[in-house]
Order: C-alpha cells, then structure tokens, then sequence
C-alpha cells in the first residue's frame, strides 16, 4: 500500500468512472484498475462495485473511504506545517474574536504585528464571533487563536489573560438618563433594559455584576449576542443596555456612561488549544499579543 494508491482509491470513489479519474492523474486506466486490484487484494476487501458504466463503493469501501479521508487529510496537514518550519516570515494565521474587539482592537493589533519587517509578508483570516463558538472551532481546527471570554470546565483550552475592557450602559440620547456623568444599576431598575443571550460570554460578567448589586431589573425587553445588535437598538430608545465600551458610530445617537461603583470590566483571554502546537508564524503572533498588547495596549 502506498499514498498514490490511496489517492487514486480517493478520487475514484468521488468520481466513480476510471476513464475519468486516470485522465485526471494522467495515467492509463489499466495502471489505475492494476493499482486498485492491488490495494482491494493487500487489504483483503472489495472497494467497487459496477454499476452500468461506472462503478460506485462497497459498503466496505464506504467505510474505508472515511479513514483514507482521515489519513490524507493528515499527511496534507503534516505537509503543510513542515513547509512553513522553514519559515517564520511567511504564513497564514486564523484569528478570531468576539464582536467588541473588531472595531478598535484587532486592527490597531495588526498594525503594529505587521509594520514591523519581519512579519510583514504574514497574512490573516479574521472571525468575528461568540466566546463558546471559537472555543469549538479551535478544537475542530478551524481557527489557530481566539481572542474571547474564559469559559469554565474547558480541560483542552488554554487561556491566557491579555486585556480588560470597561462595562458600560448605553443609553438613548432621547433618554433623560443620558445626560447623567454616572449611573448605577438602581437607577435602570424600572426602564426597559437590553441584556446578553445565553450564548454569549457577557452575559455571566452582567449576570454577577446584576447579582452582586443586589438589584433587580424588572423589564428585561431584549437580549443580543453583538454589540452592534445592542447598540442598533438602544439607537430607536428601545431600551438602555450594558455592554462592553466601544466605539459607537456618532449617527447612532447614543450616549456610554460609566457605572457609578467600582468600574466593572470583562477580561479578555488568549486562547489556544492545549498539546496542539501552533505553527511558527502563530507562535510568534502569540508571543507578541501575551507580550505587547495587553492593558496598556488596550486602552491607549
């Protein structure tokens, strides 16, 4: 058994005609059915069977099909990862995020990462979205680093603090509330009030922030996953929310006042997957975001 023979064994089970699938390895069709008698008489089962020009899989063949995907699929990776050992310049990077950081943090992070010359020519894929979604798209290797919220009872994350981020509310400038310097918790009892979903990583910071306060919010109209979904609606004075402090388009016409007490902030975290090394170019994107852009990054 060798690769070839389990790429050709790949490509015919999708193409299911041999005519077709030599042409597309360039050889002749007796050296593809000699390469896959061969394999079906190594590993003892039948691979296909005729069905009037073509051929189609076993149900043996299906299930071999499913580890020879696996095991191609990993030779490609392992390829991959040795091409870009030999260089720490170039490559590819998956960053993720939730929402807040889109506006003012990611790209002030990758315009420091890429002026510097040696990481100029190293490229990005950028996705926005919730903390409990990038975890499991790092698991399922989707993403190599996410920026989120710090999920509990995750044994294979590894989180690393990087920065905080203020909690504010933001109120409709239609709102007399809005003209307040600060306001507490007590103050927004009785209004209408915006909240987070269950899906999203704010919601346990508001919901012990809520429960440490010892306040009870009495109109909960509404809960979001996004900032911009809060913002959007705090904008037609639907009702005040708390949200993290980001820049809000001045159209919007909405006003962020700081808490009263004890300026409440959401911690954002490095996440990686645990015993999964990263390729050379994410580790030195790592290093630079544990070692450079932490608090004082954050909020200059």
């Amino acid at each position: 058994m060798n690769i070839k023979q389990l790429k050709y064994f790949q490509i015919l089970a999708k193409n299911q005609h041999y005519t077709y699938t030599s042409e597309y390895f360039s050889i002749s069709q007796p050296s593809l059915s000699h390469a896959i008698a061969e394999l079906e008489k190594e590993i003892g089962i039948k691979l296909f069977q005729k069905k009037g020009r073509n051929v189609e899989l076993t149900k043996e063949g299906e299930q071999y099909l499913i580890y020879v995907n696996q095991a191609l699929q990993s030779l490609n990776e392992g390829e991959q990862f040795i091409k870009e050992l030999t260089s720490i310049s170039h490559g590819h990077i998956r960053l993720a995020f939730v929402y807040s950081l889109s506006m003012g943090y990611i790209p002030k992070i990758i315009k420091a990462f890429t002026s510097l010359p040696e990481y100029k020519n190293i490229s990005f894929s950028f996705y926005e979205d919730l903390s409990a979604n990038i975890v499991q798209e790092l698991k399922s290797k989707r993403y190599d680093i996410g920026l989120c919220s710090y999920l509990h009872d995750d044994p294979e994350i590894e989180f690393t603090r990087l920065a905080k981020q203020e909690i504010v509310f933001i109120i409709s400038n239609e709102n007399p509330l809005s003209k307040r310097k600060k306001l507490d918790l007590k103050d927004i009892a009785n209004e209408p009030v915006i909240l987070y979903t269950e899906r999203s990583g704010m919601k346990g910071y508001l919901d012990n922030i809520i429960n440490e306060s010892g306040v009870k919010l009495t109109n909960v109209v509404s809960r979001v996953e996004s900032e911009n979904a809060m913002i959007g609606l705090v904008s037609i004075n639907y009702g005040i929310g708390m949200m993290i402090n980001v820049s809000v388009p001045e159209q919007a016409n909405v006003s962020l006042i700081p808490m009263n007490k004890n300026r409440q902030k959401r911690e954002i975290y490095v996440a990686t997957v645990k015993n999964r090394p990263l390729m050379p170019v994410a580790q030195k994107f790592y290093r630079f975001l544990t070692q450079y852009c932490g608090d004082s990054f954050f909020n200059n």
